[in-house]
Protein backbone atom coordinates (compact mmCIF):
# COMPACT_ATOMS: atom_id res chain seq x y z
CA UNK A 1 0.00 0.00 0.00
CA UNK A 2 0.79 3.91 -0.45
CA UNK A 3 0.36 7.07 0.71
CA UNK A 4 -0.35 8.87 -2.83
CA UNK A 5 -0.42 12.61 -3.44
CA UNK A 6 -2.59 13.73 -5.60
CA UNK A 7 -2.44 17.00 -6.88
CA UNK A 8 -5.86 18.74 -8.02
CA UNK A 9 -6.59 21.75 -10.65
CA UNK A 10 -5.64 24.94 -9.30
CA UNK A 11 -8.99 26.64 -11.59
CA UNK A 12 -12.09 24.92 -12.24
CA UNK A 13 -10.60 24.28 -16.14
CA UNK A 14 -7.43 22.56 -15.20
CA UNK A 15 -8.37 18.93 -15.25
CA UNK A 16 -6.56 18.64 -18.60
CA UNK A 17 -3.49 19.31 -17.29
CA UNK A 18 -3.41 16.09 -15.03
CA UNK A 19 -1.28 13.45 -16.37
CA UNK A 20 -3.17 9.91 -16.96
CA UNK A 21 -0.85 8.38 -14.13
CA UNK A 22 -1.97 11.01 -11.94
CA UNK A 23 -6.08 10.20 -12.98
CA UNK A 24 -5.29 6.58 -12.98
CA UNK A 25 -4.40 6.26 -9.34
CA UNK A 26 -7.09 8.58 -8.35
CA UNK A 27 -9.74 6.42 -9.81
CA UNK A 28 -8.34 3.52 -8.30
CA UNK A 29 -8.03 4.83 -4.83
CA UNK A 30 -11.35 4.87 -2.51
CA UNK A 31 -9.94 6.25 0.91
CA UNK A 32 -8.76 10.30 0.96
CA UNK A 33 -7.67 12.73 3.53
CA UNK A 34 -8.38 16.22 2.42
CA UNK A 35 -8.12 20.04 3.09
CA UNK A 36 -11.87 20.22 2.57
CA UNK A 37 -14.07 17.52 1.61
CA UNK A 38 -16.81 19.52 -0.50
CA UNK A 39 -13.92 20.60 -2.92
CA UNK A 40 -12.62 17.17 -2.88
CA UNK A 41 -15.99 15.87 -3.49
CA UNK A 42 -16.32 17.59 -6.68
CA UNK A 43 -12.85 17.38 -8.00
CA UNK A 44 -12.78 13.67 -7.90
CA UNK A 45 -16.26 13.49 -9.54
CA UNK A 46 -15.35 15.51 -11.92
CA UNK A 47 -12.24 13.39 -12.64
CA UNK A 48 -14.79 10.86 -13.68
CA UNK A 49 -13.89 8.55 -11.07
CA UNK A 50 -15.74 4.94 -11.69
CA UNK A 51 -16.76 4.69 -7.88
CA UNK A 52 -19.96 6.56 -6.62
CA UNK A 53 -19.18 9.25 -4.36
CA UNK A 54 -21.08 8.08 -1.70
CA UNK A 55 -19.13 5.19 -1.37
CA UNK A 56 -15.82 6.79 -0.93
CA UNK A 57 -14.50 7.29 2.66
CA UNK A 58 -13.24 10.59 3.12
CA UNK A 59 -12.01 12.44 5.81
CA UNK A 60 -11.10 16.20 6.35
CA UNK A 61 -8.33 17.07 7.84
CA UNK A 62 -8.97 19.17 11.35
CA UNK A 63 -12.15 17.78 10.76
CA UNK A 64 -14.31 18.71 14.28
CA UNK A 65 -16.52 15.69 14.09
CA UNK A 66 -13.74 13.11 13.69
CA UNK A 67 -10.06 12.12 15.22
CA UNK A 68 -9.04 11.78 11.23
CA UNK A 69 -5.53 10.69 12.63
CA UNK A 70 -6.84 8.15 14.79
CA UNK A 71 -8.86 7.06 11.39
CA UNK A 72 -5.79 7.82 9.03
CA UNK A 73 -3.38 5.79 10.84
CA UNK A 74 -6.07 2.58 10.93
CA UNK A 75 -6.35 3.03 7.63
CA UNK A 76 -2.40 2.87 7.18
CA UNK A 77 -2.21 0.13 9.15
CA UNK A 78 -4.74 -1.70 7.48
CA UNK A 79 -3.10 -1.99 3.90
CA UNK A 80 -5.62 0.29 1.63
CA UNK A 81 -4.11 2.76 -0.48
CA UNK A 82 -4.46 6.50 0.77
CA UNK A 83 -4.43 9.48 -1.52
CA UNK A 84 -4.03 13.08 -0.36
CA UNK A 85 -6.16 16.26 -2.12
CA UNK A 86 -5.31 19.39 -1.26
CA UNK A 87 -8.05 22.20 -1.78
CA UNK A 88 -5.62 23.71 -5.12
CA UNK A 89 -2.66 22.08 -6.80
CA UNK A 90 -0.03 19.71 -4.34
CA UNK A 91 -0.77 18.58 -1.37
CA UNK A 92 1.97 18.71 1.07
CA UNK A 93 3.04 22.68 -0.54
CA UNK A 94 1.93 25.14 1.78
CA UNK A 95 -0.56 23.05 2.62
CA UNK A 96 -2.16 20.97 5.72
CA UNK A 97 -1.61 17.84 3.75
CA UNK A 98 1.59 17.54 5.18
CA UNK A 99 0.76 16.30 8.33
CA UNK A 100 -0.55 13.29 6.36
CA UNK A 101 2.84 12.55 5.28
CA UNK A 102 4.47 13.36 8.56
CA UNK A 103 2.15 10.48 10.08
CA UNK A 104 3.21 8.22 7.17
CA UNK A 105 6.77 7.88 7.53
CA UNK A 106 5.83 7.59 11.33
CA UNK A 107 4.03 4.46 10.52
CA UNK A 108 6.62 3.27 7.99
CA UNK A 109 4.85 3.49 4.90
CA UNK A 110 5.11 4.29 1.57
CA UNK A 111 4.86 7.82 0.34
CA UNK A 112 4.09 8.53 -3.27
CA UNK A 113 4.19 11.93 -4.81
CA UNK A 114 2.25 12.70 -8.20
CA UNK A 115 2.83 14.99 -11.20
CA UNK A 116 0.41 18.09 -10.65
CA UNK A 117 0.27 21.96 -11.20
CA UNK A 118 1.42 23.96 -8.43
CA UNK A 119 0.50 27.71 -8.56
CA UNK A 120 3.69 28.45 -6.20
CA UNK A 121 6.38 26.45 -8.50
CA UNK A 122 4.42 27.54 -11.92
CA UNK A 123 4.92 31.27 -10.68
CA UNK A 124 8.59 30.77 -9.50
CA UNK A 125 9.29 29.03 -13.22
CA UNK A 126 7.71 32.18 -14.92
CA UNK A 127 8.84 34.89 -13.32
CA UNK A 128 12.93 34.89 -14.73
CA UNK A 129 13.96 34.93 -10.86
CA UNK A 130 16.55 32.76 -9.41
CA UNK A 131 15.17 29.05 -8.76
CA UNK A 132 18.17 28.05 -6.92
CA UNK A 133 17.46 29.85 -3.68
CA UNK A 134 13.68 30.77 -3.06
CA UNK A 135 11.29 30.78 0.09
CA UNK A 136 7.71 30.82 -0.01
CA UNK A 137 6.09 32.94 2.63
CA UNK A 138 2.40 32.05 2.63
CA UNK A 139 0.63 35.00 3.28
CA UNK A 140 2.44 38.23 4.98
CA UNK A 141 1.17 40.71 7.58
CA UNK A 142 -2.30 42.52 6.66
CA UNK A 143 -1.61 45.25 8.94
CA UNK A 144 0.28 48.10 6.14
CA UNK A 145 2.92 49.32 8.66
CA UNK A 146 3.80 45.41 9.78
CA UNK A 147 3.74 44.48 5.35
CA UNK A 148 5.78 47.35 4.17
CA UNK A 149 8.60 46.35 7.37
CA UNK A 150 8.44 42.78 5.85
CA UNK A 151 8.83 43.61 2.39
CA UNK A 152 11.36 46.51 2.86
CA UNK A 153 13.61 43.23 4.66
CA UNK A 154 12.69 40.83 1.90
CA UNK A 155 13.82 43.37 -0.51
CA UNK A 156 17.51 43.52 0.89
CA UNK A 157 17.77 39.69 0.35
CA UNK A 158 16.95 39.90 -3.02
CA UNK A 159 20.44 41.21 -4.21
CA UNK A 160 22.05 38.15 -2.77
CA UNK A 161 20.10 36.29 -5.51
CA UNK A 162 17.32 34.94 -3.15
CA UNK A 163 13.67 34.79 -4.58
CA UNK A 164 10.78 35.79 -1.99
CA UNK A 165 7.51 33.97 -3.06
CA UNK A 166 4.19 35.10 -1.25
CA UNK A 167 0.51 35.54 -2.11
CA UNK A 168 -2.49 37.31 -0.82
CA UNK A 169 -6.38 36.53 -0.44
CA UNK A 170 -7.53 37.73 -4.16
CA UNK A 171 -9.74 40.82 -3.25
CA UNK A 172 -7.11 42.22 -1.36
CA UNK A 173 -4.91 42.31 -4.38
CA UNK A 174 -5.20 45.85 -4.68
CA UNK A 175 -3.75 47.00 -1.38
CA UNK A 176 -0.72 44.44 -2.11
CA UNK A 177 0.05 46.03 -5.27
CA UNK A 178 -0.46 49.79 -3.83
CA UNK A 179 1.99 48.42 -0.93
CA UNK A 180 4.36 46.82 -3.31
CA UNK A 181 4.37 49.93 -4.78
CA UNK A 182 5.05 52.41 -1.86
CA UNK A 183 7.18 50.23 -0.08
CA UNK A 184 9.97 48.87 -2.51
CA UNK A 185 12.79 50.51 -4.55
CA UNK A 186 11.91 51.58 -8.08
CA UNK A 187 14.05 49.20 -9.84
CA UNK A 188 13.14 46.75 -7.57
CA UNK A 189 11.72 43.62 -9.99
CA UNK A 190 8.09 42.50 -9.13
CA UNK A 191 6.45 39.85 -10.80
CA UNK A 192 2.75 39.23 -10.65
CA UNK A 193 1.33 35.96 -11.58
CA UNK A 194 -2.59 35.84 -12.12
CA UNK A 195 -4.89 33.10 -13.21
CA UNK A 196 -2.78 30.17 -13.30
CA UNK A 197 -3.15 27.05 -15.60
CA UNK A 198 -6.45 29.02 -16.95
CA UNK A 199 -7.09 30.67 -20.05
CA UNK A 200 -7.11 33.74 -18.63
CA UNK A 201 -3.42 33.07 -17.35
CA UNK A 202 -1.75 36.91 -16.69
CA UNK A 203 2.31 36.12 -15.47
CA UNK A 204 4.30 40.25 -15.80
CA UNK A 205 7.84 40.84 -14.38
CA UNK A 206 8.87 44.48 -14.31
CA UNK A 207 10.22 47.23 -12.17
CA UNK A 208 8.71 48.53 -9.17
CA UNK A 209 8.19 52.08 -11.51
CA UNK A 210 6.65 50.41 -14.33
CA UNK A 211 4.20 48.64 -12.01
CA UNK A 212 3.19 51.71 -10.37
CA UNK A 213 1.27 52.47 -13.77
CA UNK A 214 -0.35 49.71 -13.93
CA UNK A 215 -4.02 49.55 -13.34
CA UNK A 216 -4.77 47.22 -10.74
CA UNK A 217 -8.35 47.08 -10.74
CA UNK A 218 -7.81 44.63 -12.85
CA UNK A 219 -6.38 41.99 -10.55
CA UNK A 220 -9.28 42.59 -8.18
CA UNK A 221 -10.76 38.51 -7.06
CA UNK A 222 -8.29 36.94 -9.03
CA UNK A 223 -6.04 34.55 -7.67
CA UNK A 224 -2.13 35.39 -7.88
CA UNK A 225 0.98 34.34 -6.48
CA UNK A 226 3.74 37.63 -6.26
CA UNK A 227 7.25 37.02 -5.96
CA UNK A 228 10.34 39.74 -5.98
CA UNK A 229 13.78 38.81 -7.02
CA UNK A 230 16.27 40.07 -9.64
Amino acid sequence: MAVYLIPCPIDHEGMANLPQRTLHILHQTTHFVVERAKTARHFIKDSGHPQPISSLMIVEINDQQTDWKKEVSTWLQSGVDIGVISEAGCPGIADPGAEVVALAHQLGQKVVPLVGPSSIFLALMASGFSGQHFSFHGYLPNKKNELVQVLKKLEKDIHQGHTHIFMETPYRNGFMLETLCQSLQPNTLLCVACDLNNVEEDIKTQPVKLWEKENFTKYHKRPAIYLIGK
